[in-house]
């Protein structure tokens, strides 16, 4: 079969790639964070999927992989090395790239990235893909650069879709830019990955001869831990704690278990903005959960959450936008209960029988009955850790998630340049994804 090669544009880290790129100390741009209460470490691992997918393509003979990303702190302008058989391309962002998002908001400027863009056309052209893959269209200082790619196929890995009507309802905030971004994507290509039947419908509404494919991120496995002693009942985490994730009503519903549980305790754990630090801990002692409610920063490490989420028993994770999110998959991979909300994909979990607790998005009294039932019956956790886990590994394979993105490839390059009939099975089904 012949070698084909493949550009990802994308953005994520992790430790080994820091190990490989040149990093600066960023003493300014600390403090300018410190000074707009963003909290968190610089230089730490996220958007695991990419990692994921990176590892899964190291098996691919038939592939020669460039993976694009930017980097806050590179200490040159472009950095390119390579480990194992998959090429890394870094290059340094736009000075104000990640302090500017505040500012934005309150100067109503949207920035057009130019020096990003440049530095992307850079390493398409001299790399000469055949096909190129966006992962995330939300993310304007890197996906704006597909806009400027003419003659090669493109081919969108949705990890969300932020021009979503209901956005601002649920998620509080909604970024002119990354929507005006995220819409001419969307109307401009025509190949799409999705892995949910939101994600697909919301697509088509803003490009209704978009082909859609099924596209499935790999799921962060995490490694063998030893069991700690459990010292939370409850655990909600995220990267970035915010309203969209639900931590609002994750507490509102720990407050109602309270009222008969006096000792539970709930365990958050993410990056936390200290505006909206304030605003959970006028929650918290609304409902008098000072004493039971621990917040634990965001680690730099992701295996380091892990071992953190194994010290509790349940994990309280009621997203709102997420189809299926990967923090419901990895806890099911630990084998924590899990109660969430019924998005358009949480109840595919339990198609074959109840693997996760589900309700309705914003019953904070249903979840509470949730958090009861497991509290009240260990039989019932149990089951659900057991079928739960079961059903993620039978139907969640990283090999035939990738296997298929590969295909996806080369029926997209056969029907840009030949018009080949793409083969039904690699489509969108909205039978195996029916409308919840």
């Amino acid at each position: 079969m012949k070698k084909i090669k493949v550009v990802w544009i994308c953005h994520f880290s992790n430790k080994e790639i820091r190990n490989k790129i040149p990093l600066s100390r960023l003493l300014f741009r600390t403090a300018i964070r410190k000074f707009l209460s963003k909290k968190g470490d610089l230089y730490h691992d996220f958007a695991p999927w990419v990692t994921n997918l990176a590892i899964e393509f190291e098996k691919f003979e038939q592939i020669e992989l460039h993976i694009l990303s930017p980097h806050i702190g590179l200490s040159k302008l472009m950095h390119s090395f390579q480990i194992r058989n998959i090429n890394y391309h870094f290059f340094k962002p736009d000075v104000f790239d990640f302090i500017d998002y505040p500012l934005s908001k309150i100067f109503k400027f949207n920035k057009k990235y130019y020096l990003n863009r440049y530095l992307v056309r850079r390493f398409v052209d001299d790399i000469k893909p055949d096909i190129i893959n966006l992962i995330g269209s939300e993310n304007p200082y890197y996906s704006i650069s597909v806009l400027d790619l003419k003659g090669i196929p493109i081919f969108v890995s949705l990890q969300t879709v932020y021009t979503n009507p209901l956005r601002k309802q649920l998620s509080g905030e909604c970024i002119e830019l990354n929507w005006n971004v995220e819409m001419k994507i969307h109307k401009r290509f025509t190949y799409f990955g999705a892995s949910g039947r939101k994600h697909r419908d919301l697509l088509l509404a803003n490009n209704p001869k978009a082909i859609v494919f099924k596209m499935l991120f790999p799921i962060q496995k995490p490694p063998n831990i030893t069991e700690p002693s459990k010292v939370y009942d409850f655990v909600f985490f995220a990267a970035s704690v915010n309203q969209k994730k639900g931590v609002e009503d994750a507490i509102k519903a720990f407050g109602l278990v309270k009222k008969q549980n006096k000792n539970i305790s709930l365990n958050i754990c993410g990056k936390c903005k200290t505006d909206y630090r304030i605003k959970l801990n006028t929650i918290i002692e609304k409902h008098d959960l000072t004493d039971n409610i621990y917040f634990t920063d965001y680690f730099t490490n992701h295996n380091d959450l892990h071992l953190q989420l194994k010290k509790a028993k349940y994990a309280l994770l009621p997203y709102k936008l997420d189809v299926i999110s990967s923090a419901i998959i990895e806890a099911i991979l630990l084998e924590l209960p899990v109660i969430s909300y019924k998005t358009t994909g949480t109840p595919y979990l339990n198609k074959d029988g109840e693997t996760v607790l589900l309700a309705d998005i914003g019953d904070t009294q249903k979840l509470a009955e949730n958090m009861l039932r497991l509290i009240n019956s260990p039989k019932l956790a149990e089951q659900l850790k057991r079928d739960a886990k079961a059903f993620v590994e039978r139907d969640f394979d990283n090999t035939a998630s990738a296997t298929r993105l590969v295909n996806n490839y080369r029926a997209v390059i056969d029907h840009y340049h030949n018009n080949t009939p793409i083969p039904e099975e690699q489509l969108f089904s909205t039978e195996e994804f029916p409308l919840y």
